[in-house]
């Protein structure tokens, strides 16, 4: 009588160790869009208009992105000098994967970005939440 009772216990426990088990989907995430290093191209002021390339504008930049679609590493480098790094997150309100937002965990700022081709732009980095009337714009050439 007591292995009648044993057997649906033992089943019940073999059952829950291998339901708790973490299950693996075996995926390969692809790279972010936005995935590489990037150096200044140009910036256009956003009250004036003007465009000047980073050497008029006085100063060398890169700026690096590593990850799967939805998130990764940044770092920023100014004339040889890091300036920022931080993980970031993306998300793609218009759907699509070439327009969209880049949210940085470590000063909560957000930034707005396009992908054209080669080039891509940013917009002003914002803090979260925030609203600018009229930001300059960044391109950048994937290096």
């Amino acid at each position: 009588m007591k292995t009648v009772r044993l057997i649906p216990f033992t089943v019940f426990l073999v059952l829950l160790v291998f339901s708790c088990e973490k299950r693996m989907c075996g995926c390969v995430f692809p790279p972010s869009p936005l995935s590489g290093e990037w150096v200044l191209a140009n910036i256009t002021y956003g009250l004036s208009q003007k465009t000047v390339t980073a050497a008029e504008a006085g100063y060398s930049e890169t700026v690096t992105f590593d990850g799967t679609t939805t998130s990764g590493n940044f770092r920023q480098v100014r004339n040889g000098l890091p300036i920022s790094d931080s993980r970031y997150s993306l998300s793609f309100p218009k759907g699509g994967s070439t327009e969209g937002v880049i949210y940085f965990e470590k000063d909560t700022t957000r930034q707005e970005f396009r992908m054209v081709e080669t080039v891509l732009y940013l917009g002003e980095r914002i803090p979260q939440g925030a609203v600018i009337a009229d930001g300059s714009t960044y391109a950048y050439k994937k290096q």
